[in-house]
């Protein structure tokens, strides 16, 4: 099976991963996301590769054999990263057992280097507790402890055991995206138990935050209105806080990409959801990116304008600040202003510095502000259209004695 699933260099590798793993005595084998998705015909996005015994050990002998290079590590979970060259990387772990203690949603290792049966036992839904062998006695045998062959040819999410969301309830939003992603539905006994936990989430046993906002933002990252709603609909933003905004999550999306936000799409969507003073402890705890925190810091700039402003007063309000701040304003609150500064004024720019003013003989002062002031009201109306026509104002200012 493998030899038809791998080409080329990456098949050379993985025999040669499985010859060197066989003469150290370990057993090695595919495992996870990447066997689901080998199965379902699909291209996987990495190749993930368990280890019966201490990855560490047969890494050191990849090095030497292969001239691979660790790329990425975690001695905690003994997991890493290792790059082959010409594009080519792979996961590998030792296996291991786990149990959950006091904190929610964060398991506790309890052994490496374990039997396949119980890592596969620790892992989240059938379909992505498959492996195939590696190993010479039985190379490129699918074994599936959890009829998870079975969930994949029904198209069903199935979790493992009935505690598996109250161990950790960030499974429910990775279910809710896996649905999505591969077409599937929940299995009925999962969705039962997903159902009675959003009914009953005990908020003062937070998961941590941290897992929440990254699986989050897997399932915002999709950037589709028909997903979000649904999001609503299935009550998966339970998981966080059951107060949330009512948000037209296709206004977000036409928002993003009118204004080339799609880098932080997923923040949009988060805070477009869950920005609201009830959930100010929430979002206080979170850590969020120095860019996260800047849009942040401009949202609270934010308030009520009554009146008219003029597009100057407009301009000098909203310049300094990010885009995706004003987005989410324009999301979140009734602001005719913030529209009108973004569909017109974003792109006004003032060419002139205080330098050209100091070559033209203005001494530094107070009139620098009176004089760009001047020239961002003309630029406005557009009657300079470029440095040279702002120069030219700045003359005529001067010679008048207007400033």
């Amino acid at each position: 099976m493998l030899d038809t699933i791998f080409e080329g260099q990456k098949l050379v590798l993985i025999r040669a991963i499985s010859k060197i793993a066989t003469a150290f005595g370990m057993k090695i084998y595919l495992i996870g996301g990447c066997v689901r998705d080998l199965l379902l015909d699909k291209n996987p996005r990495d190749i993930d590769i368990v280890v019966e015994g201490d990855v560490f050990s047969l890494s050191n002998t990849l090095q030497e054999r292969t001239m691979c290079r660790i790329i990425k590590s975690q001695k905690e979970l003994k997991t890493l990263r290792l790059d082959f060259g010409n594009g080519i990387e792979i996961d590998f772990a030792s296996t291991r057992s786990e149990i959950y203690g006091d904190k929610k949603g964060i398991p506790i290792v309890s052994s490496f280097g374990c039997s396949l049966k119980e890592d596969v036992l620790r892992r989240d839904f059938s379909v992505n507790a498959l492996a195939i062998s590696l190993n010479p006695s039985d190379y490129g045998k699918v074994i599936d402890y959890v009829d998870g062959l079975k969930d994949l040819k029904n198209k069903k999410i199935s979790i493992l055991h009935d505690f598996s969301f109250l161990d950790d309830p960030t499974r429910i939003i990775r279910a809710f995206k896996f649905c999505h992603r591969l077409g599937f539905d929940l299995e009925e006994h999962t969705k039962a138990l997903m159902n009675d936990y959003l009914k009953n989430v005990d908020y003062s046993e937070m998961v941590s935050l941290m897992r929440i906002k990254k699986e989050f933002y897997d399932v915002f990252s999709i950037n589709s209105p028909e997903i979000m709603d649904d999001f609503i609909k299935q009550g998966i933003y339970k998981v966080l806080s059951d107060k949330i905004n009512n948000v037209d999550f296709k206004k977000v999306k036409e928002v993003i990409e009118t204004y080339d936000l799609q880098l932080n799409e997923d923040f949009i969507y988060f805070l477009s959801i869950f920005l609201r003073q009830e959930n100010y402890h929430l979002l206080s705890q979170f850590n969020f990116t120095k860019a996260e925190l800047k849009i942040i810091q401009d949202l609270k700039l934010a308030g009520a304008f009554k009146g008219n402003l003029s597009d100057v007063e407009i301009y000098q309000l909203y310049s300094n600040r990010t885009k995706e701040s004003l987005a989410l304003e324009m999301l979140l609150k009734d602001n005719p202003h913030i529209q009108k500064y973004m569909e017109g004024l974003t792109e006004v720019r003032i060419e002139i510095s205080g330098e050209d003013l100091l070559m033209m003989g203005v001494p530094e002062s107070k009139d620098y502000s009176v004089i760009f002031d001047k020239v961002l009201e003309e630029k406005i109306k557009g009657n300079l259209p470029d440095k040279i026509s702002e120069l030219r104002y700045v003359r005529k200012l001067l010679m008048n004695n207007e400033v």
